[in-house]
């Protein structure tokens, strides 16, 4: 475990699949950070993940957790719907937090978060890893300066499955089956209390459909078109949404300031073996793509290609790779925005905006099957 006397001290909450396969992997690896602690409902997944990690205590409540340390900062790896108390909490005591995206499920809730985080000086940072990528910034710089001339964006992912093998080595990660189902059964009940604050119903259907295919799948290209938008002054309003393959499957439609159409897709495909979220933004004499790989496997490259007309009508072809962890650029950034850099691309406010905007397509939808 890194122990540098200026690293900042990081309290994690939740030891599930992503703090497992990303999280607490590159804490433990980083030198700008000291991983003082876990805060995990299952005792077996607490003891396995401190001996691997060399991490000093472990706490069944994340309540305990931040009473007992102190820490600097938290980054929050638990059931949507903890977010928001645990990162009220830690901006009342000062500390910072990293919180996997959505930053809750309710969008009242991101209000107070945005409110209460700014009054207080405390970063808020949202995960949405895909905003420090590099292939993200080539694609943002590459485009016109503005959006006048935008015909349409596109924007689809297909899923595999991402959480099982080979994209999960299940073999390597610590599991439990001690939490007390009572703790769960109270997980469940607040998922659907927020969802049916957020969206004026809470039966099994719809909280799956907002909380998991709007808010955990669709929400990553939400935030990734919104980076464009804001780099060109442009806003959008949510149009429709439609839904089938029992939930499996969603399209979003939404309409830009000046008119053009952007849409967003998602689809679940567990016999298909590659993730992909493609982006294209189509402008009358060029074509922006940007394709990025299943996120774990930081190995495998982002790719930008551009395409366009040359003076005499050719095809003209730019690709660019880039092979580069964007967990570890986000990580990066957060410690940097603790130190007071200005490095935080996706606060409180963005991550609010977006569950907004999910919640307005969510309410349009025409149909579902």
């Amino acid at each position: 475990m890194n122990n540098p006397t200026d690293a900042i001290r990081i309290g994690v909450v939740g030891g599930g699949l992503i703090a497992q396969a990303v999280h607490l992997p590159n804490l433990a690896a980083n030198p700008r950070t000291e991983l003082v602690a876990l805060a995990d409902p299952s005792a077996l997944v607490g003891k396995g993940l401190a001996v691997r990690y060399g991490i000093p205590r472990t706490y069944l409540d994340w309540r305990a957790m931040l009473d007992g340390e102190r820490l600097d900062a938290v980054v929050v790896c638990s059931p949507h719907s903890t977010h928001a108390a645990i990162v009220l909490a830690a901006i009342d005591l000062g500390v910072h937090a990293l919180v996997e995206k959505p930053l809750c499920i309710d969008p009242a809730d991101a209000v107070v978060i945005a409110e209460r985080a700014g009054a207080a000086g405390v970063v808020v940072q949202v995960g949405y890893m895909k905003r420090y990528d590099p292939g993200f910034e080539s694609f943002l710089d590459a485009l016109p300066p503005t959006g006048d001339d935008v015909h349409l964006i596109d924007v689809t992912t297909f899923d595999p499955w991402m959480s099982r093998e080979p994209f999960v080595r299940w073999d390597e990660f610590v599991r439990g089956d001690d939490i007390d189902p009572a703790l769960l059964q109270g997980f469940r009940a607040e998922e659907a209390a927020q969802v049916g604050a957020a969206v004026g119903a809470d039966d099994p259907d719809t909280v799956r459909a907002f909380s998991y295919t709007f808010l955990a799948c669709l929400v990553h290209d939400i935030n990734l078109v919104s980076g464009v938008l804001d780099r060109w002054g442009v806003g959008a309003t949510a149009e429709s949404s439609h839904a089938w393959a029992d939930g499996n499957a969603a399209t979003a439609a939404l309409r830009l300031d000046n008119g053009a159409v952007w849409r967003s897709t998602w689809l679940l495909l567990p016999e298909q073996q590659e993730f992909e979220e493609s982006a294209r933004v189509f402008f009358p004499g060029s074509i922006h793509e940007l394709r990025f790989p299943v996120p774990y496997h930081s190995e495998v490259a982002t790719e930008h290609v551009v395409r366009g007309s040359g003076n005499r009508g050719e095809v003209e072809r730019t690709e660019r790779r880039f092979v580069s962890d964007s967990y570890v650029a986000e990580l990066n950034a957060f410690v940097d925005a603790v130190a007071g850099a200005p490095t935080n691309r996706t606060p409180p406010e963005q991550g609010g905006r977006d569950i907004a905007l999910l919640r307005d397509l969510f309410l349009a939808r025409v149909g579902s099957a």
